[in-house]
């Protein structure tokens, strides 16, 4: 457990926030989630857009975002995504958070209210993609596909090797992950459309689901996009 300075100002709207959430709670929700295999230290079921809503009335502060986060509660964790300043979010203090998730729906939330903003994004996407643990894995490439307009053409060709080295998995997250950063990727141009739908060709044959997934994802994009 970690433990702070005692600040009387963020102690009390810590407790004004968890009032708010248990006011807001949804057992029906959190029971479902659990049956889902979601499942949080604490989790009360409260829905994003009110999670968003009751972020709004805080000022983003870095020592709060800090405290709510390690409460590990589901909503206070999605509210520290919210309220953690991009310049107080150093690469060491994400790499700490990510070590942590467990869950889809908070790399999802972390992805897009803090990582993807952050100025070091695509050198920690690009790590990311290239670690040994799932869940980080997962985070790398759900971060790239939010960025791909900051990557140069060898960084998207690492990118779509490290996906083609991983493409054949049994982890639905990791291939949809992949699947979803390798058609944000078409986006980028013609050319990058072109070389990843020859990098991933043999995938229409194959026998496994994690690859046919992936392919028909990626051609559906180019498809819908019209490039080719």
């Amino acid at each position: 457990m970690k433990y702070y300075i005692a600040n009387p100002e963020l102690d009390e709207q810590i407790k004004e926030i968890r009032r708010k959430i248990r006011l807001s709670m949804n057992g029906i929700v959190s029971d479902q989630m659990v049956q889902n295999g979601i499942i949080y230290k604490k989790n009360y079921g409260v829905d994003i857009p009110r999670i968003k809503e009751i972020s709004k009335s805080y000022v983003p502060n870095h020592d709060l975002a800090q405290r709510l986060w390690n409460l590990q509660i589901r909503e206070t964790m999605i509210m520290a995504t919210l309220l953690e300043p991009l310049d107080k979010f150093t690469e060491d203090m994400a790499q700490s958070w990510v070590e942590t998730f467990n869950q889809i729906e908070i790399v999802e939330q972390a992805g897009m209210n803090l990582f993807c903003k952050l100025p070091y994004a695509s050198s920690l996407s690009l790590k990311w993609i290239h670690s040994d643990k799932i869940w980080i894995q997962v985070s790398g490439y759900i971060i790239a596909a939010r960025i791909v307009e900051k990557f140069d053409q060898n960084e998207i060709t690492d990118i779509v090797q490290k996906a083609v080295e991983s493409s054949e998995t049994s982890e639905l997250h990791l291939y949809k992950a992949i699947a979803l950063c390798l058609s944000r990727c078409c986006r980028k141009s013609k050319e990058a459309a072109t070389y990843i739908l020859k990098e991933i060709t043999d995938f229409s044959q194959s026998s496994s689901i994690s690859q046919q997934y992936i392919y028909n994802e990626v051609k559906q994009e180019i498809l819908f996009l019209n490039i080719l």
